[in-house]
């Protein structure tokens, strides 16, 4: 399998983790926030996220740099915090448990946050500059970091627009629609 294959596919597994995330608004509507379904959806799109996250360096690499890969790695540290923190309620006894209180699960929250939220808002300005996404996704991560301040209960639709954001980047990924000729 070559590089360009690799690229390829791995724009699949954001097309995948995208569509999973996005699950996680109707999911929340339906059996109300915090369900099993919903935790189900968003611990299975965090994994995909996880891993899917580094073609999105990959592919504008060069343009980005070392600031790019650093930005890209907390995103996939906050995620990969974010699914412990998920597994961790369910291994607590399900999504009907209480969420365990520690120094420890504080800190763990505040960094997955922070490396999410600071390595989004730099990852948006990066990707905007490289200009090898099309201009929409960009704008795209913009409208995911809006729908977090959306005054909805619950917050149900931030993950539907955090999921399309990663659809976006996934199809232009897959579909060759980025604006370089040095992907191979």
């Amino acid at each position: 399998m070559n590089e360009r294959q690799i690229i390829k596919w791995l724009g699949m597994i954001c097309i995948l983790a995208g569509i999973t995330r996005m699950g996680m608004t109707p999911a929340s509507i339906i059996w109300g926030s915090d369900s099993t379904q919903e935790l189900t959806t968003g611990l299975i799109a965090c994994i995909l996220m996880s891993v899917g996250t580094i073609v999105t360096y990959m592919v504008q690499s060069r343009e980005t740099g070392v600031i790019g890969f650093i930005t890209t790695l907390f995103i996939i540290v906050g995620n990969i915090l974010t699914t412990a923190m998920l597994w961790s309620q369910f291994a607590a006894g399900g999504a009907e448990a209480v969420m365990p209180e520690s120094t420890l699960v504080n800190i763990s929250r505040m960094f997955s946050m922070i490396g999410f939220m600071g390595g989004t808002l730099l990852f948006v300005i990066l990707t905007f500059r490289a200009k090898v996404f099309p201009l929409w996704v960009p704008g795209l991560f913009l409208l995911m970091i809006l729908a977090m301040v959306i005054p909805v209960a619950d917050n149900k639709w931030f993950a539907f627009f955090w999921g399309l954001t990663y659809v976006g980047m996934g199809y232009c990924i897959w579909a060759n629609k980025l604006n370089i000729s040095a992907v191979k």
